[in-house]
């Protein structure tokens, strides 16, 4: 179908946002096309050890930790403190050669698939016409006045019901897309020196007219399509690739034999970003843990892994990076940060869920695992001892939690969000074909 045609597949950010498209590479790939992950050169060896194309973005990793004298864990808590220093810091100044980059890729491709924040890799796309598809990893990114962004921090009304909150909605939609385009003048600065055409608000943002279609690569069980939506939008399910530098299908030795050794445990993890200087998170989940007489098992940075387990009481199990497809559906309870990842796997494993959200997408996406039935949300920077023991005794001791999730894992375990995008790809891909030639 693809006649080894090259895609493009541009992406920014932690694993939780790359997985999803090297999803999405695999089922192309599948189909006959050649994919091409553009990312970060720190992920190069991973993504060519699945056997997929790739191509260096820059900024790399490793230059950002270097300018900023930082390492990556001191990285990410500066991004979860400041909602601006993702933006401000680490994609606008790079935006020019970020474009340069993607654009070198791209020359000879088919098609570009841009995460929704790439911004240079839509750019490019409009530069060398060809088609761009717009892809979505985190429900907050499908503003709708009728499911709005949700969370602790929101200004929207959550279930609006009535003419005036939709009202309402519509009008904190707009506001707030204007906000973002104006703080994205960078984007529009370096539009006006390619000489592509204006554009304002949320068209700035997402490659408005240019853009073939929007693909949601999440679960209609926490985002279901509404009737703003757009016509090009298409929420076509979770993905579920979550492979990184392991390739092994089961778990390390150790681990099975703590979890054959007893109970299943509360499992806990902060996904691979965020994860970093946190031991007092793990310690104190850990200590909840033991007070409701639970096993747990900790994933925590591999560099720590050691340290943190030092002193421990044998219920306590310390492991590094996990691949959540094989240890969540042996957990009791899932423990995580709200990254959209994580979020997928804990509903395919069908066990109810704790959500501390840390930053940015975190809290609405916990904010819908909540109204999911499924799972209780409890901000990060709250997270004493006494809460969680608080919020992990009140998940256990209500059966609709893990009624809840066992009916969300039936309904999830169908989903093939990669699939799915892939082979709306190829159709527009094969009508422009068409077009062009005719």
């Amino acid at each position: 179908m693809g006649d080894g045609r090259k895609i493009v597949i541009a992406t920014f950010g932690s694993l939780g946002d790359l997985n999803p498209y090297v999803a999405l590479a695999h089922a192309l790939k599948r189909i006959g096309f050649r994919p091409v992950l553009a990312a970060s050169a720190f992920y190069r060896d991973w993504i060519e050890s699945e056997g997929l194309g790739f191509a260096a973005v820059r900024p790399d990793v490793g230059e950002l930790a270097e300018r900023f004298g930082m390492d990556i864990g001191v990285l990410a808590e500066r991004v979860a403190r400041d909602d601006g220093f993702m933006f401000r810091e680490l994609i606008f100044p790079y935006l020019r050669q970020s474009f340069e980059d993607v654009a070198a890729a791209s020359e000879g491709a088919a098609a570009v698939v841009a995460h929704s924040l790439c911004f240079s890799a839509k750019l490019a796309a409009e530069r060398l016409g060809l088609p761009l598809f717009d892809g979505v990893v985190s429900p907050l990114f499908l503003l709708s006045a009728y499911d709005p962004p949700l969370g602790p921090r929101s200004r929207f009304v959550a279930a609006p019901r009535s003419g005036p909150a939709l009202a309402y909605n519509k009008a904190m939609a707009f506001a707030l897309t204007h906000v973002l385009a104006w703080q994205g003048r960078p984007i529009a600065r370096l539009r006006r020196e390619l000489g592509l055409p204006r554009r304002r608000g949320r068209a700035l943002l997402t490659g408005g007219p240019h853009a073939a279609a929007t693909f949601g690569l999440v679960s209609p069980l926490l985002a279901p399509p509404q009737p703003d939506h757009p016509a090009d939008l298409f929420i076509v399910g979770h993905t579920f690739h979550d492979r990184f530098t392991d390739t092994a299908e089961g778990l390390p030795a150790a681990l099975e034999a703590f979890l054959e050794a007893g109970g299943p445990p509360i499992v806990v993890t902060l996904g691979s970003f965020v994860v970093r200087g946190r031991s007092e998170f793990y310690r104190a989940v850990g200590l909840a843990a033991l007070r409701l007489r639970h096993r747990a098992v900790l994933l925590v940075a591999d560099e720590e892994r050691e340290a943190l387990a030092e002193g421990l009481p044998p219920q306590l199990f310390v492991a590094g990076h996990v691949r959540h497809s094989l240890i969540l559906p042996r957990a009791a309870a899932v423990v995580h940060h709200g990254g959209s990842g994580a979020c997928g796997q804990a509903l395919r494993a069908g066990r109810p869920q704790l959500v501390v959200p840390v930053f940015g997408d975190q809290g609405d996406n916990a904010a819908r695992v909540e109204r999911l039935g499924v799972g209780r949300l409890l901000p990060y920077d709250r997270c004493s001892t006494e809460r969680l023991v608080e919020e992990l005794g009140a998940l256990f001791s209500d059966d609709g939690y893990a009624r809840s999730a066992r009916e969300a894992a039936g309904r999830i375990g169908s989903e093939d969000g990669a699939a799915a995008a892939a082979a709306k790809i190829a159709a527009f891909v094969g009508c422009a074909a068409i077009s062009v030639e005719a």
